[in-house]
């Protein structure tokens, strides 16, 4: 196959329509669709694109975290940790950042290397844009889950919250650097505030009518934010496709997916959302559906097997496939 050009990106998702779990791409121009890895997925794989959107990341069968080349599609395995972990690329796309055993583990992709920050109940451990701190939570000495920054090198470690409302999930730096969200308390009560990681300043969005918002994630100008918000109607769940600003003043609903909660992704110019849907009262979905923030008409763009994550790819100039 010949070199494609990416300007739309590409969407990765994990699928078992082959009949094992896999990272699938999706291409949105010409709805071209390909299965890049062989019995290596696993239900709760979620797919992380490298900046360069010439590597995913993602943790498979056996735990194991996997290494996929999109051009040549060789694998490699990396390391063992537990399932649904953050995958955070560092801005450069050569290290991995990830939490294993009380532990924030710096992986150098290029020389298969590693070295360990020790830092005990840490989670969702990312890199600022400088490339030279991490952000990531940790509870404080009272056992309250805070937000820090630390230097790559395990220096000057700084608390960013005062938070006392229980543990913080989700926690997700915003692609400037400026913000982070995170939801909390849990999952029954699932809430999105966002913090201005200059002065500490916190916000809570709206979110949707029974408070269970999900899958936050930010747009790639970090004035936005999307997530799932779960509803109900007679006899059925279902979820609001949601956006809304960061200081939460601009919510705005651009589709209904028939799942309990459905995972979100923008597209790189920050245009479009994609979206899981076709549940049919079943736990998971089946369908990929896209909807244009501008004009919101959600189209159904694949369907087949059971669909459990996606992610689409950030903007590139061009990549080369092999197939």
């Amino acid at each position: 196959m010949q070199a494609h050009d990416l300007l739309q990106g590409w969407i990765a998702y994990t699928s078992d329509r082959s009949g094992t779990f896999d990272i699938w791409l999706y291409r949105p121009q010409d709805s071209f669709s390909f299965q890049l890895t062989q019995g290596l997925g696993a239900a709760f794989s979620v797919p992380y694109w490298s900046p360069d959107s010439r590597r995913i990341a993602f943790t498979g069968i056996g735990n194991v975290v996997y290494l996929l080349d999109i051009g040549t599609l060789a694998v490699s395995r990396i390391d063992q940790i537990e399932p649904y972990t953050l995958l955070d690329w560092s801005p450069d796309s050569r290290f991995l950042a990830y939490v294993k055993n009380g532990q924030i583990v710096i992986y150098d992709t290029f020389s298969h290397r590693s070295y360990a920050i020790p830092m005990a109940g840490a989670s969702d451990v990312q890199w600022f844009p400088s490339g030279t701190e991490l952000l990531f939570a940790a509870p404080d000495t009272n056992g309250n889950t805070q937000l820090f920054r630390i230097r790559i090198d395990g220096a000057d470690r700084r608390q960013i919250t005062q938070n006392t409302d229980g543990p913080l999930h989700d926690v997700r730096l915003s692609p400037d650097g400026a913000f982070a969200l995170y939801t909390f308390p849990g999952a029954s009560i699932s809430i999105i505030s966002t913090v201005d990681l200059t002065n500490g300043t916190i916000r809570t969005l709206e979110g949707g009518p029974l408070a269970k918002n999900y899958f936050p994630i930010w747009s790639p100008d970090s004035l936005s934010i999307a997530y799932s918000a779960t509803a109900y109607k007679e006899p059925n769940y279902y979820s609001l496709v949601q956006i809304d600003n960061r200081i939460g003043q601009k919510q705005r609903t651009l589709a209904v997916s028939d799942c309990f909660a459905a995972p979100v992704s923008w597209s790189p110019d920050g245009g479009k959302i994609a979206y899981l849907s076709g549940c049919a009262g079943i736990e998971q979905a089946s369908q990929i559906w896209i909807v244009d923030i501008r004009e919101p008409k959600p189209v159904k763009v694949l369907s087949g097997g059971r669909i459990t994550a996606l992610q689409w790819s950030p903007r590139v100039r061009r990549v080369s496939f092999i197939h």
